[in-house]
């Protein structure tokens, strides 16, 4: 019985190493199953809960605690609601730098959550694909306000059609 719930447990956790060496394990019925070495990779899918120390809270080597990103999300969040009607009364460089800042910024920190919380344990490469990505896609989207249109009157342009 001891087998089957620990069997279970590791397949629902979607770890296919565990359980197979839950099955090539040899245990007797009514003996207490211990995963010795396996308990480790146990932890891996839990999350610890606190205490944690202002040093936890913060990170490796991050610039701000965690508390302090999430009001400069906010700040940024509410900004982007005046900044939207403002793009399509009065078109500017400055306007469109904003808004594009604003966005892609809103999108990369949302983005970033997802990639920490669901998918960094199991690809631990996809941070720095994402960090060149996003640095290639808002070099992109600065060049187009730069060089072309803007992002408002694109966007202008695109409804006309």
């Amino acid at each position: 019985m001891a087998t089957t719930v620990q069997i279970l447990r590791c397949s629902t956790r979607g770890s296919r190493i565990l359980f197979q060496s839950a099955l090539l394990r040899n245990t007797s019925v009514g003996t207490k199953t211990t995963f010795g070495t396996s308990s480790a990779l146990t932890n891996v899918f839990e999350a610890r809960r606190g205490p944690f120390s202002p040093e936890e809270k913060r990170g490796k080597g991050h610039l701000m605690s965690a508390s302090t990103h999430w009001k400069v999300e906010r700040v940024l969040m509410i900004s982007m609601i005046p900044l939207m009607p403002a793009a399509l009364f009065y078109q500017s460089p400055f306007i469109d730098h904003a808004i594009c800042t604003a966005v892609f910024l809103h999108g990369y920190w949302g983005m970033d959550g997802v990639l920490t919380d669901y998918l960094e344990k199991f690809v631990p490469w996809v941070k720095p694909l994402w960090t060149v990505l996003s640095i290639i896609a808002f070099a992109g989207l600065v060049n187009f306000n730069y060089n072309d249109v803007g992002l408002c009157k694109a966007v202008q342009m695109l409804w006309a059609l």
